[in-house]
């Protein structure tokens, strides 16, 4: 493959495969809080992060909102297979920057049909979406603030490869669906701790492994679910 392919589903894919794509796929750069999908409104396209991420939103009357899961170069959104118009039941929005190739969701189907390696990626897309999102109620449910929030710096720092991340406590609380006063609590305990440090609207992961150790199992979980997933899309180009 080439150096463009740095998607993890799409380096499962032999050259043959990747050729029906490459075509139709142009490189973006995703410009942090732009909205990729809105809930309840048409797929219109399928986006293959590079770097950076997408975070999923679900909302509440009130207008609140939260993350229900986070995708990076290890998956894809939008790419959903059946009869169109196919609609997004979450909002998709960048919160790291970072490259992605994005395609008419219309042409990934046409790709596909027929195709049991591009079929296998869409799957392997949703299910990676799936166990986040399976992962995330459980986690939210269970367990605290502070664990939690290293967890999400953990999968941050995961998809955007740098320890300087450009988030904002106000942003983490939203995220988390606390208040900003709580997250700061807890942002303050990782910091006193040396773990993390904050400042001028970045934090800076500095001690990685004492982080996953205050972080809750989920992050384990989610990444060895989804290390398997990949694996099964690798496996597949073998065959």
């Amino acid at each position: 493959m080439t150096d463009d392919n740095q998607n993890e589903l799409l380096s499962s894919l032999n050259a043959q495969d990747y050729g029906l794509l490459r075509p139709h796929l142009t490189r973006i750069h995703l410009e942090q809080y732009t909205v990729l999908q809105a809930a309840e409104q048409p797929i219109e396209n399928v986006f293959f992060p590079l770097d950076g991420m997408v975070s999923l939103l679900a909302s509440v009357q009130t207008g609140e909102e939260i993350e229900i899961a986070g995708i990076g170069r290890e998956g894809a959104i939008g790419t959903k297979i059946g009869l169109l118009p196919q609609l997004s039941f979450s909002k998709a929005i960048v919160q790291l920057p970072g490259i992605a190739l994005r395609m008419p969701l219309a042409t990934f189907q046409a790709a596909a049909v027929g195709n049991v390696a591009l079929t296998h990626i869409a799957t392997c897309a949703n299910d990676i979406m799936l166990c986040n999102l399976q992962q995330a109620a459980a986690c939210n449910a269970m367990h605290g603030t502070e664990a939690r929030l290293a967890r999400w710096l953990l999968q941050a720092r995961d998809r955007q490869q740098e320890d300087a991340l450009p988030l904002t406590q106000e942003f983490l609380g939203q995220m988390l669906g606390v208040r900003r006063t709580t997250v700061t609590v807890a942002a303050a305990a990782l910091e006193q701790q040396g773990l993390v440090e904050y400042q001028r609207g970045k934090i800076h992961i500095l001690d990685r492994p004492r982080l996953e150790e205050a972080a809750c199992g989920c992050y384990r979980i989610v990444r060895k679910n989804i290390a398997t997933i990949v694996d099964s899309a690798r496996r597949a180009k073998a065959k």
